[in-house]
């Protein structure tokens, strides 16, 4: 009877690691698809130009409108975007969408795939404000957007934007928070495939007061890092800046501010331990006492922060403003930049990063640059693709973008991420079933 038990015994755990082998056979047969999501393009006003660039002539491209759900070869590596959104199956190239406004202001996008949360830091609702969310809804069933502000006063009331299946919805920061000097924006969509843009335009009676994009960032965090401000120096004197911040949790934090600049590395005034009241947008005006053009922020809180950095120049002889949005630490990357002649800036103790440059004329440009704290790299005129080859760890980057109608960065950031799919895989089995 021992024997008999025992042998039953052994049966079942024959049975059961049969079974398991069984289940993992099948799972390392299972198949599946890899792809790079499409991204979306802001749609431009009908004052202002539009411009994107994409990888090449075939780059599948559509609007995002009704009745237009068919991708078609881009034909132009830079074209034109009116006031429709437009769709870019890019394979993992992320294309930048410029706007601008005839020797008044510009300003730089990076195009994204439909995103769960996006914040934005800058913008303004008061008497001058002229700007407006565009919330761009790429699938093809209606979406519901939550949109949160926050200002000088505090947090204000949520509101809920209703987009159509494969269109675009202009929102004006005066609706959302009217008479608030201060903003910093959240859009979170409940359902669709929505991707936002923030267009910061500025005019008081019939003079404008210039313009810009303001980039999104991801969710708030204790460190961030801002890199690239534009430091204009005229007549020996250094232009001032604005840092925006706000702590949207429910406790105050204590910040602390590096400014990097190859001048070195120091603390702003005011700025070793300075307390943030939650819920309040903050301006902290900068006025960096340093012979260098270009600087960037390091910003380290004990509670979760947003942030990011308000400064003027001189375009062409006249004034524009850019919105410096924080950076995510840099991975390798390919950005469409034809037309643009960006110059790249990164910021880390220790830079290493190579460099490939499609040109126009067809021939690749290899560069490695590696220093540490700051450095900046010019892109070649005729630049088609930019792409990050090798990145070291701790590296944050940003682009500026200069033109005669205006200043404009953006952070460097992939606009979509290659995402996974499971591919059914049938058998006789399961057909028989």
């Amino acid at each position: 009877m021992r024997f008999q038990r025992a042998g039953i015994i052994m049966l079942a755990f024959v049975a059961v690691v049969g079974g398991s082998y069984s289940i993992n056979n099948k799972s390392a047969s299972a198949k599946f698809s890899e792809s790079y999501p499409p991204i979306a393009c802001p749609g431009s006003a009908s004052t202002s130009n539009g411009w994107v660039s994409v990888a090449s002539t075939s780059t599948p491209i559509r609007k995002i409108a009704k009745k237009s759900t068919i991708f078609l070869p881009a034909k132009h590596s830079n074209f034109s975007i009116h006031s429709d959104p437009i769709l870019i199956n890019g394979a993992g190239v992320t294309s930048i969408a410029s706007q601008s406004l005839t020797g008044i202001w510009s300003g730089t996008t990076l195009c994204s795939a439909a995103q769960g949360e996006q914040w934005f830091v800058g913008g303004t609702a008061d008497v001058s404000s002229k700007g407006y969310l565009q919330l761009v809804n790429s699938g093809l069933s209606d979406a519901l957007v939550d949109i949160s502000v926050w200002s000088e006063n505090g947090a204000q009331v949520n509101k809920t934007v209703s987009v159509k299946g494969d269109s675009g919805a202009i929102v004006p920061l005066d609706v959302i928070a009217a008479g608030q000097s201060r903003l910093v924006v959240r859009v979170m969509p409940r359902s669709g495939r929505v991707t936002s843009f923030l267009i910061d335009q500025r005019s008081l009676g019939l003079k404008t007061l210039g313009g810009d994009i303001v980039n999104s960032t991801g969710a708030p965090s204790t460190d961030l890092v801002i890199t690239g401000i534009p430091h204009q120096i005229l007549k020996g004197i250094g232009s001032t800046h604005i840092l925006r911040i706000v702590t949207p949790g429910l406790v105050d934090a204590n910040i602390r501010v590096d400014l990097i600049s190859t001048d070195g590395v120091f603390v702003p005034v005011g700025l070793d331990s300075k307390t943030i009241i939650q819920g309040e947008v903050t301006d902290i005006s900068l006025s960096p006492t340093i012979s260098s053009h270009i600087f960037s922020l390091r910003i380290h809180s004990d509670q979760p922060v947003q942030a990011g950095v308000y400064s003027v120049d001189n375009a062409s002889g006249h004034k524009d403003f850019t919105w410096n949005s924080s950076s995510p630490q840099l991975v390798p990357m390919t950005l469409a930049v034809n037309g643009l002649n960006p110059i790249l800036y990164f910021t880390g103790d220790v830079i290493d990063v190579s460099i490939s440059t499609l040109l126009t004329t067809g021939k690749t440009q290899r560069t490695r640059l590696t220093g540490s704290d700051i450095s900046g790299w010019i892109a070649p005129k005729n630049s088609q693709t930019i792409t990050i080859t090798n990145v070291g760890p701790g590296v944050f980057a940003s682009g500026l973008v200069r033109s005669r109608d205006g200043i404009s960065s953006f952070p460097l950031m992939p606009g979509s991420k290659l995402t996974r799919a499971s591919v059914p895989n049938s058998d006789i089995a399961v057909i028989n079933h």
